[in-house]
């Protein structure tokens, strides 16, 4: 294993775990739903408190978190399969009513020699999920308030990628009464047993300029092929307000394909409007052949 690797092994194993995650678990929740009783623009904020203080807190593997009593006594009888790591449906979240209707599935990992680390993983998915519960029961109690309505959300999981190397989940919420939705990534290395970030993939943050170019790039050759694709970027759009993508963030969300390839996510809204839905772009291995610390995962 080269010094990257073991470098990175070792902040999976001591990153310090915030002991006020529950508190910003439901403050992140209870802020979302005030902003929705103020405007229109309700899910594109809970989004964004989510993003900072449910999804990058369970990021840095939430470690004891009182997520429910069901999940505490059943983690110990996920089986265990030796060294194929697999992902399995472990919970799922219902509300059925007439005019309310939620179903959200917890993905669980399984299979993987160090218990720890997969425990931690699924922890962070049962706290992802609940959190999405807990805001779909706040949504439908405003909604009772206002006299009734329709609402309802979906939640789930995909497996991008799954080959000898590579585990590469998708986690994903969408509304079924707004169109909103969103979706969150974890690429695993199952060989080493490690979650994978963007930037420990580069020498350094050169990668955020190379990519980015290569995604205007796409974008561009794609809106001349058909204009349809519309996104938010200078050379298209026609004022400056408009442009709603220059850069990729440090951390974008991100896979890693069953053919080696980087794959850049964005969430619906992100980068262009609703129409084009949630995006996602390969980059060619060409483009950031010199900016990656070894051919470990990118061919």
């Amino acid at each position: 294993m080269d010094d990257k690797l073991i470098k990175m092994k070792k902040e999976n194993d001591n990153i310090p775990i915030p002991e006020e995650l529950a508190f910003v678990v439901r403050h992140a929740i209870k802020e979302g739903v005030n902003q929705q009783m103020k405007n229109k623009k309700y899910h594109k904020k809970l989004s964004k408190k989510l993003s900072a203080g449910v999804a990058a807190a369970a990021l840095f593997f939430v470690v004891g978190v009182n997520t429910s009593e069901h999940f505490a006594a059943s983690v110990k009888d996920v089986p265990v399969i030796g060294s194929l790591a697999e992902v399995v449906s472990f919970h799922e979240f219902k509300e059925d009513k007439e005019t309310y209707k939620a179903d959200i599935k917890v993905p669980a990992l399984q299979g993987l020699k160090n218990t720890d680390f997969e425990a931690n993983l699924n922890k962070k998915y049962m706290v992802e999920a609940q959190a999405q519960y807990e805001a779909f029961k706040e949504d439908m109690k405003y909604v009772e308030s206002m006299g009734g309505g329709h609402i309802g959300v979906k939640g789930g999981y995909e497996v991008k990628t799954d080959n000898d190397q590579i585990l590469a989940i998708e986690r994903y919420e969408v509304s079924t009464s707004n169109g909103y939705s969103a979706r969150q990534f974890d690429t695993i290395d199952k060989k080493n047993e490690l979650l994978i970030t963007l930037p420990s993939l580069f020498k350094d943050d050169n990668y955020i300029y190379n990519i980015s170019n290569n995604i205007n790039e796409q974008m561009i050759a794609n809106y001349k092929k058909d204009s349809s694709n519309y996104y938010g970027i200078a050379g298209i759009v026609e004022k400056p307000e408009e442009v709603s993508f220059v850069n990729i963030d440090k951390n974008q969300s991100f896979y890693i394909n069953n053919k080696g390839k980087l794959v850049i996510c964005f969430n619906k809204y992100e980068v262009a409007p609703g129409a084009m839905g949630a995006l996602e772009f390969i980059i060619p291995t060409e483009v950031i052949k010199d900016d990656l610390v070894n051919n470990t995962y990118i061919k």
